[in-house]
């Protein structure tokens, strides 16, 4: 009974921090199931990547309702994070995770960096991103009700950032961290989509890419249901809650919580390093 209230009340609250931060749940769902409940490595990361796609089947539909994620962009970066996703499933079979928790640490602490630098700046005007961001009509607006007013948002750096998302797509695939750790630096600190967007876009991403890795743990025999399902049913309602919460945060509270996030995820896997 104690174990089913610890994972019950871990899942609710990885969904809401999924939902908040674009994170997926992971990064909750993960040290819980295998730290504190035992739980077999391989069934924590395949409940993680369920867990994901509950988080973004509740929390991408309020987004997208509310014009908050961007589809276009969405659609184009999990294409070739599903990808990655789908090799790195594979390769964790294949490859031991300590050495690939640093690196994950190392470019989780440059990505907390990026975002802290980046916490202040204004978004660019559409149009920036020239001729392939209008091509492909990668701009973006919404109504932001910390403000009270619309936001309208252009992206740069597209060909490189699309390059950075199969890596996203593989370590997500490969540790089951949702890859919004990754995916919400880089659409901000690249791209210079604002901090709401990219996390609401990141959602719906998510929701693709972890879908494409769920399958490959499903083929694997990495899904029990028993741990995967009560797991899925609070992460859904958490991230509900999440979805509500979001976009009523100022941009730059956000983005200081997301690197605290991003600090917290980078110590963990540090640990997990060192063994």
């Amino acid at each position: 009974m104690e174990g089913f209230a610890i994972l019950a009340a871990s899942s609710v609250a990885a969904g809401f921090l999924g939902a908040m931060m674009g994170v997926g749940g992971g990064i909750v769902v993960v040290p819980v199931l295998a730290g504190i409940l035992d739980v077999p490595i391989r069934l924590a990361v395949g409940a993680s990547m369920i867990a994901v796609v509950a988080t973004s089947c509740a929390a991408s539909a309020s987004f997208v309702r509310d014009g908050l994620a961007n589809v276009r962009l969405g659609l184009l970066l999990a294409l070739f994070t599903a990808v990655g996703s789908t090799g790195g499933v594979f390769a964790g079979t294949l490859i031991g995770d300590e050495g690939l928790a640093a690196v994950l640490a190392g470019m989780i602490v440059v990505a907390a960096v990026m975002m802290y630098l980046r916490r202040k700046e204004d978004p660019v005007p559409p149009g920036a991103g020239g001729r392939m961001e209008e091509s492909l009509r990668l701009a973006g607006e919404f109504t932001d009700p910390a403000i009270g007013g619309l936001v309208r948002y252009g992206t740069v750096r597209v060909p490189v950032s699309i390059g950075l998302m199969l890596g996203v797509g593989f370590l997500s695939g490969l540790l089951g961290v949702g890859g919004g750790a990754l995916q919400v630096p880089v659409m901000v600190s690249l791209m210079r989509v604002p901090i709401k967007a990219a996390t609401a876009t990141s959602s719906f991403m998510m929701g693709i890419t972890a879908a494409a890795g769920a399958v490959a743990f499903v083929a694997l025999g990495d899904v029990q249901p028993a741990v995967a399902g009560p797991v899925a049913v609070g992460v859904f309602l958490g991230s509900l809650a999440g979805a509500r919460v979001m976009p009523r945060v100022q941009d730059t509270r956000l983005k200081v919580i997301f690197v605290v996030v991003l600090a917290v995820l980078a110590i963990r896997k540090v640990m997990q390093a060192l063994g």
